[in-house]
């Protein structure tokens, strides 16, 4: 995930124009590194290019895939909502912890609150198996 503010580029490289410009702990799933940059995918599946120092997988982080999200005081649909109550599509967020299909989340001016996994996205790495 983005360790802070970066520009994406449609190639690898900084002749490359300008695809996205994302915040901090925007999730991204690495798919290959080419001449010193690494080919990225995000939320909607679509490519980018990063420069690999301004990437983390230290960092867990996540992002609003649904419209709008609610935040919640704790992990569940009875808790009371958050102090920012809802969030948009493409909101980022890094994941402090995780509680059956709740997360709990920050946002990076560091408010805390619950999201349900229903409105995220997660990098995933799948690999398929033959047998």
């Amino acid at each position: 995930c983005a360790k802070r503010y970066l520009t994406l580029r449609k190639g690898p490289g900084p002749q490359f124009p300008v695809s996205w410009k994302v915040a901090r702990f925007m999730p991204f799933l690495k798919l290959e590194s080419k001449n010193g940059w690494d080919k990225v995918q995000d939320v909607d599946g679509e490519t980018h290019w990063a420069q690999p120092r301004d990437l983390s997988s230290a960092l867990h982080c996540v992002v609003v895939k649904t419209t709008v999200a609610t935040l919640r005081k704790g992990p569940s649909t009875t808790a009371a909502t958050s102090v920012l109550k809802t969030i948009d599509r493409y909101t980022p967020l890094k994941r402090l912890e995780s509680q059956g299909e709740w997360l709990h989340v920050e946002d990076e001016a560091g408010h805390q609150a619950w999201i349900h996994e229903s409105n995220i996205w997660k990098p995933t790495k799948i690999q398929s198996m033959n047998f």
